[in-house]
């Protein structure tokens, strides 16, 4: 039965394997070997999620099968106090499955109380952009090029989050 919990520090390590392998297969071709290497020992270094299960601002989700991490989703609140969706990566096994669906409502769940939630996609994954379209948020603002993630193009992407 799988479960859907927050991360806590003994997951540091599982969680960054799945995002370094999602993040691969994902993102690998806007990279070179080194910069790809340089950009996931930056972002989902097993130090790094460590410190993230720590942090108030970061409420990372992690969907457990038989004990083992199956996905993973990450928000976190900016200095503005707005909610972001930084990431959302599953096993490809569980591609269909329903556990995105079921990870994006507990990560909505998790942000009631504020008034919205928004996210960036690169412009082109037509596959995230109708998930997140099919789970009400919509697009409000797209960005050439903002440095992140290969200095591809980005779509913003909103929506309120129900009260409760």
């Amino acid at each position: 039965m799988i479960q859907i919990r927050e991360m806590q520090v003994n997951d540091a390590t599982s969680v960054s394997e799945l995002y370094t392998a999602s993040w691969k297969r994902t993102y690998g071709a806007l990279y070179d070997e080194a910069g790809l290497a340089a950009e996931i020992a930056k972002r989902f270094s097993p130090e790094k999620q460590t410190a993230e299960a720590g942090n108030p601002d970061i409420i990372t989700l992690v969907a457990v099968n038989e004990g083992k991490i199956i996905g993973a989703s990450s928000s976190e609140m900016d200095e503005r106090h707005q909610a972001w969706i930084d990431r959302m990566h599953i096993l490809p096994e569980y591609f269909g499955t329903g556990l995105a669906d079921d990870l994006i409502r507990a990560t909505l769940a998790k942000h009631t109380g504020l008034q919205s939630i928004a996210l960036k996609v690169l412009k082109g994954n037509d596959r995230a952009i109708a998930f997140y379209e099919k789970h009400g948020f919509a697009i409000t603002d797209e960005i050439e090029s903002d440095g992140q993630v290969g200095g591809a193009a980005s779509i913003v992407m909103s929506r309120t989050i129900p009260r409760g």
